[in-house]
């Protein structure tokens, strides 16, 4: 049982192991008996380390705890639990009246802390709610050690930093500073936004998608949403080749909320296998299919004046190879699959074709990238590598042949950027069936 006379008598904190810290209140009883200096005292200089519920660095055949140079906060008449200082004033001790009204804003300024450490100790309502209110949302962190990931007390913890945009990241590799403590085997970081943007960032490049995908669906707030669409953005800008995998594992995953708030629309539809046309970007030509015998290879070109027909229909079909989605790409009007021929011109292009057979391995990879502020995509087809394009001639009837590019497929060439969108006529004759 904590007391006031206990307390009272305790031997001072020791500051030869601990760093003696300024206006640590280590001395001070409760609030009301001295007058108080907020820290830090200037909020140009964040307070470096926070442990709640610490009692500085105690060091015992079990193991290692706490830590040496930073504030603890703790209750009010608590002394030092173990080791050699057990039964001493906790060194650095801000005080809260007890553990279920933890309220330290009158020593320390809200958003003022650069990482607050909590271990092994009760995280109530309360105590998360203040940890929250001192952290730094856009340079602290938060380290819990020793707590399993469901447990009520990080439930606790993970809500009132949503609310800061702070989120959990899983395998958040600890500065040194925070390591060693082996009294305890497990440790949750929680990252401020700045630094779980390019966390995701890095993950989506890299492709390790389920880390990825992870940290996405922890990101379930307004904020959260926002800042999955700036990393989206700037993929796509960026021509990142992994955009559509990380789009379709969060879609095939459940997650398909984050695709309609933090993806640009195309994205949708295409995971939706939904009709769409798709458009040149340069020449404004639909891509097209008039197939007068199905059972024919038929090459597919370019209509400037048909948008909305079920001749220039296409419906996206996805495929896993290597881990990487790939896409079929149905015309809806005849049931016939993009293909590139097999054969080459002299300048080593290959026309675009459509088959029937539906078991062929006609696929592609449909990589965004970003043109004049508008979203694009290049159809690069993986057996050949080769991304579609629309010839600069036109033909007799103002159509434009399509061809399977030889050269960079991801290289600066307009002719290669198609927009993809939404078909929402309805058929006279029959409904779309996706």
């Amino acid at each position: 049982m904590h007391s006031i006379g206990g307390w009272k008598l305790a031997q001072r904190p020791n500051y030869v192991t601990n760093t003696n810290k300024t206006y640590p209140y280590s001395e001070c009883p409760y609030l009301g008996e001295y007058r108080l200096v907020k820290l830090p005292v200037s909020l140009n200089n964040l307070i470096e380390h926070v442990d709640y519920w610490g009692e500085g660095r105690i060091v015992t055949q079990h193991g290692i705890s706490g830590f040496s140079d930073c504030y603890n906060v703790n209750h009010v008449f608590q002394l030092v639990s173990n080791g050699p200082d057990r039964g001493r004033k906790i060194p650095n001790r801000i005080p809260v009246v007890n553990y279920v009204n933890c309220d330290t804003s009158p020593y320390i300024k809200d958003h003022s802390v650069e990482v607050v450490t909590v271990m092994g100790a009760p995280i109530n309502n309360s105590c998360a709610r203040d940890i929250a209110r001192m952290i730094n949302p856009d340079a602290g962190k938060v380290v819990a050690y020793g707590f399993e990931t469901n447990s009520a007390e990080i439930r606790n913890l993970r809500t009132e930093l949503k609310k800061k945009s702070m989120f959990h990241y899983p395998k958040y590799p600890l500065p040194s500073k925070l390591q060693g403590l082996t009294l305890f085997d497990s440790d949750m970081t929680f990252l401020n936004l700045t630094e779980i943007k390019d966390i995701l960032y890095k993950k989506v490049t890299d492709g390790s998608y389920d880390d990825a995908i992870s940290l996405t669906k922890d990101m379930d707030t307004e904020a959260g949403s926002e800042a999955v669409g700036d990393v989206v953005i700037k993929l796509i800008g960026e021509k990142c080749i992994n955009v559509m995998t990380y789009a379709y594992k969060l879609w095939n995953t459940g997650a398909t909320d984050v695709i309609y708030n933090s993806f640009p629309t195309p994205f949708q539809v295409i995971l939706k296998g939904e009709a769409v046309t798709i458009v040149s970007k340069e020449y404004q030509q639909a891509m097209k299919l008039d197939a007068s015998d199905p059972k024919t290879d038929t090459p597919v070109f370019g209509d400037g004046n048909d948008k909305i027909s079920k001749k220039v229909s296409w419906k996206f079909q996805t495929e896993i190879e290597n881990d990487n989605v790939v896409f079929k790409i149905c015309n809806l009007e005849h049931n016939m699959y993009l293909k590139l021929d097999a054969n080459t011109d002299s300048l080593g292009d290959r026309k675009v074709l459509a088959s029937a057979d539906s078991d062929g391995n006609y696929t592609y990879y449909v990589e965004p990238a970003m043109t004049n502020g508008h979203v694009v995509f290049r159809l690069i087809d993986s057996q050949y590598h080769q991304a579609v394009k629309m010839d600069d001639k036109e033909g007799p009837n103002g159509n434009r042949s399509l061809w399977g590019h030889n050269g960079d497929p991801r290289g600066n060439n307009k002719s290669l950027d198609w927009v993809i969108a939404a078909n929402t006529k309805i058929w006279e004759k029959e409904a779309i069936e996706i």
